[in-house]
C-alpha cells in the first residue's frame, strides 16, 4: 500500500543517510527548513531537517502537515541515557511522550501538565502509533540484538541534559527512558493533526556529563544508527 511519509531529524547528521536514499530527490524551499521529496519504494517520503529545540520541530512538524498531508510522521535523530539500563549507540523507541521542562508547578498541576484541562495532577502524556512501534522493532532486530532495542517514555525539553541531578529528576519525575530537544513537540503536533507518528532515538551519550569529549563522534555515530534502521523500515512499511 502506497503511504506518503514525512520524515523529521533536528540536524544533518540525522537525515543525510535518508536523504541519499530516496530515488527521484527534488529539493523543495521551505524558507527556514531544509525539505527533501522522493520515493523510497512504493512510498512518497519527505525528508525534514528541522532544527534544534521544541518551536522548531512544532514549525517543521504544523509546516509538513500543512504542506504534504502525511500519512504518517517519523522523527528520527539521537537522546541522552536516562535509563540504567542504556548504552551508547543503542536505540530507544518511545511508546509515551512528555514535555519535561513544561512547569506549572506553582499553580498546583503537575510537572509536564501542559495546561489543557485534562488531568491536571498527572503529566500530560502522548502515545506514538503502537502499529507503527511494532513494525519498527521487528525491523531493529535485523540490524541490531535485541538488548540493544528499548521502548519507553522519552522525555523532551530546551535544554541538554547533561548532569546525573538532572537525569535523576527525570528519572523519578516521569520514569524517563531518554531525554533530548524535539520529540514531544513533534508528538505533540502530529497528534493535534491527527497523524500517526514514531519517534526513535538512538543514544548519544548518558545524559550526565561523561564522555562529552566525544560527543560530536557519539552523535554522528548514532544517528546513523537510528537512520539506517528507518531506512529499512522506509523500505518494508
Amino acid at each position: 500500500m502506497k503511504n506518503k511519509i514525512a520524515v523529521i531529524g533536528a540536524m544533518d547528521c540525522e537525515i543525510e543517510l535518508l536523504r541519499k536514499l530516496l530515488a527521484n530527490p527534488e529539493e523543495i524551499n521551505a524558507g527556514r527548513f531544509t525539505v527533501f521529496k522522493g520515493t523510497v519504494g512504493e512510498h512518497d517520503v519527505i525528508v525534514a531537517r528541522s532544527g534544534v529545540g521544541k518551536v522548531a520541530a512544532a514549525s517543521c512538524t504544523q509546516f509538513l502537515s500543512d504542506k504534504f498531508s502525511p500519512d504518517y510522521i517519523i522523527n528520527t535523530g539521537v537522546a541522552g541515557g536516562i535509563s540504567d539500563d542504556l548504552k551508547i549507540g543503542d536505540v530507544v523507541v518511545a511508546t509515551k511522550l512528555v514535555h519535561h521542562d513544561f512547569d506549572a508547578t506553582a499553580l498546583g498541576y503537575a510537572r509536564g501538565y501542559i495546561c489543557n484541562g485534562i488531568n491536571p495532577k498527572e503529566p500530560t502524556i502522548f502515545y506514538s502509533d503502537e502499529k507503527l512501534n511494532e513494525k519498527f522493532e521487528e525491523v531493529a532486530l535485523k540490524t541490531l540484538s535485541k538488548d540493544c532495542i528499548h521502548k519507553g517514555l522519552i522525555a523532551s525539553g530546551d535544554m541538554f541534559i547533561g548532569t546525573s541531578s538532572k537525569k535523576e529528576e527525570l528519572k523519578e519525575l516521569f520514569g524517563a527512558t531518554a531525554a533530548e530537544m524535539e520529540s514531544a513537540a513533534i508528538a505533540q503536533t502530529a497528534y493535534l493533526n491527527n497523524i500517526p507518528f514514531l519517534i526513535v532515538r538512538a543514544i548519544s551519550d548518558l545524559a550526565d556529563g561523561t564522555k562529552t569529549e566525544n560527543f560530536g563522534e557519539f552523535e554522528h555515530h548514532s544517528a546513523q544508527i537510528s537512520a539506517e534502521i528507518i531506512k529499512n523500515l522506509l523500505n518494508e512499511i
